[in-house]
């Protein structure tokens, strides 16, 4: 009980502190966090912003030389009771030599914050961000960017 307390502790503050770093960024507009699915707005589209790892089944090099199709995938393997289609932007994390260790990123704040303000600074939102993702029998569109932060 004590190791999930402290584990979901040390996610939940350290995803907030990555979450107000991102909106500090003169490239985004914040939202008040009651605005369901909008977390940021970033070159004038919403965004839900989502900071995880990669997940255990999907293959490092693949995500990382092709981050669109690794959206698709989170789109599509999402719980059908988190189901949402709404536009999104991803800050994965990876270990590349130990990836079962890739929540010790989220406490190397120079590393991540780098990451952060360099992917904002150079990045836009173009039509090559959009995807098609299927979910439930059913073909969703949506607007998705992905940052992976490596070590």
């Amino acid at each position: 009980m004590t190791n999930y307390v402290i584990c979901t502790w040390f996610n939940h503050w350290t995803t907030v502190l990555i979450e107000e770093h991102i909106s500090t960024h003169k490239k985004v507009i914040p939202t008040i966090k009651n605005i369901k699915g909008i977390d940021i707005f970033f070159d004038g589209q919403p965004f839900d912003l989502k900071v995880t790892y990669l997940p255990n089944r999907y293959n490092p090099v693949r995500a990382i030389e092709n981050p669109s199709d690794l959206a698709i995938w989170l789109y599509e393997n999402q719980g059908a009771q988190r189901f949402g289609a709404d536009n999104r932007l991803f800050v994965i994390l990876l270990d590349r030599d130990k990836p079962e260790r890739s929540w010790e990123l989220k406490r190397d704040f120079d590393l991540v914050f780098r990451n952060i303000d360099d992917f904002f600074s150079a990045e836009t939102v173009s039509k090559k961000d959009e995807i098609v993702f299927s979910f439930g029998r059913k073909t969703f569109t949506a607007i998705t960017k992905v940052l992976i932060i490596t070590k």
